[in-house]
């Protein structure tokens, strides 16, 4: 646990970073703090390592206060990853990672093997870069080896500042991924500074949003900061779109997907309209032997009186993007259907096999299911805290 008590910090010109902090960071959990340029978020990471002071207040690390422990050891037992990588030029990849172990007394040969333990674990094959030199890795490839460097003494911290800032919207969001993916193994706490919102809802389990002038405006989880702003500035400050994004957070596995309109092909037209008039629908999903999507068939174009005709291969609407429920959320469901020239999506299963399929009367009966639990849910929070006090 890290725990800021009434913690400021002000300049020698008056200016304040920081004003009476209070904040607890729980272990094992990704806490990001953001918010606008100037508003002392670096400010606040940096004090948990010392990198800066506090001119008041406490910030305690499982319960004893940093100021007592010497600058040096403790940032020996705390990663920290910057936006810039911060790798030494002249070493190779294997070396800046083993860095800290060697600072820490580890022998030679067991901080380079945790060195390349720990490039497999962030995607970096240790037989062809173990050697290399940082020039000679991209930019993405760098900010893993920074975060290698920043775990390699198995720290329980880990204070990260905007690490994936620098580089392109492809590799930042892979980079995400690999953090989230990482945490579910190491359970570390880690502390992460961005002034990106969505990188914040992303990656964070807890989000501190901080105010200009250094002030804490609201901590919450991210489904509840995008449902439920305590006021106008954090409102305006996650943006209007807020609750498409809340979307992310309930599971599509809710939705009641239907089944009656998925034809293989080879059904008659006939037998397809007949379908598609059961269901009140303007179209016919069209499936392979193996149940794999081929494309929409639009029910106004079929022909009831040809003999023979059925439903084929030739002019369908492609299916574009299709959804898991068993591991997506609405939203990507939401983004499958509006992206799809019928209004429709198709949820398929891990083979790729239709399941069934969704539309926007669907979605939206989903998504007040899933308002309504969340609701209930946070009603009962609240009563069980009450109860509490």
């Amino acid at each position: 646990m890290i725990t800021f008590e009434t913690v400021t910090k002000r300049y020698p010109d008056g200016t304040v970073a920081v004003d009476s902090l209070n904040l607890d960071i729980p272990d094992g959990r990704i806490m990001v703090l953001v918010g606008p340029s100037g508003c002392g978020k670096t400010t606040t990471l940096r004090m948990i390592n010392r990198l800066v002071e506090p001119t008041s207040g406490r910030i305690l690390l499982d319960g004893a206060n940093v100021a007592d422990t010497d600058p040096s050891q403790l940032r020996r037992g705390i990663g920290y990853v910057i936006q810039q990588t911060g790798l030494f030029p002249h070493r190779t990849i294997e070396d800046n990672i083993a860095t800290v172990p060697l600072l820490t007394g580890w022998k030679r040969g067991r901080a380079t093997s945790r060195a390349r333990e720990l490039m497999d674990l962030v995607g970096l094959d240790p037989a062809t870069m173990a050697r290399r030199y940082p020039h000679q890795l991209s930019g993405g490839q760098q900010q893993r080896v920074g975060v290698a460097r920043a775990l390699a003494a198995d720290p329980p911290v880990l204070l990260m500042d905007e690490p994936f800032s620098a580089v392109d919207p492809i590799v930042r969001a892979a980079l995400q991924d690999e953090l989230i993916r990482l945490q579910a193994e190491l359970h570390k706490t880690v502390v992460l500074v961005t002034h990106d919102v969505e990188e914040a809802i992303k990656v964070g389990d807890l989000v501190a949003v901080f105010r200009p002038g250094g002030h804490l405006a609201q901590v919450d989880t991210p489904e509840r900061l995008l449902g439920a702003p305590v006021d106008d500035y954090v409102r305006d400050f996650v943006g209007f779109d807020r609750g498409i994004r809340r979307l992310s957070f309930f599971a599509a596995a809710g939705l009641d997907l239907a089944t009656d309109t998925v034809l293989p092909a080879g059904t008659a037209h006939a037998d397809a309209i007949a379908a598609a008039k059961h269901a009140g629908e303007p179209w016919l999903l069209v499936v392979d032997a193996d149940g794999r999507p081929l494309g929409w068939a639009a029910v106004a174009e079929l022909e009831p009186g040809a003999a023979g005709a059925a439903l084929t291969e030739v002019g369908l609407a492609p299916v574009g993007h299709t959804f898991r429920p068993d591991t997506d959320s609405l939203r990507a469901a939401l983004d499958a259907t509006i992206l799809s020239r019928t209004e429709r999506a198709v949820g398929v299963d891990a083979t790729g096999r239709v399941i069934g399929t969704t539309s926007y009367e669907r979605l939206r009966d989903a998504i007040r299911a899933a308002e309504d639990a969340a609701a209930s849910d946070a009603a009962r929070v609240q009563q069980t805290a009450g109860e509490a006090g």
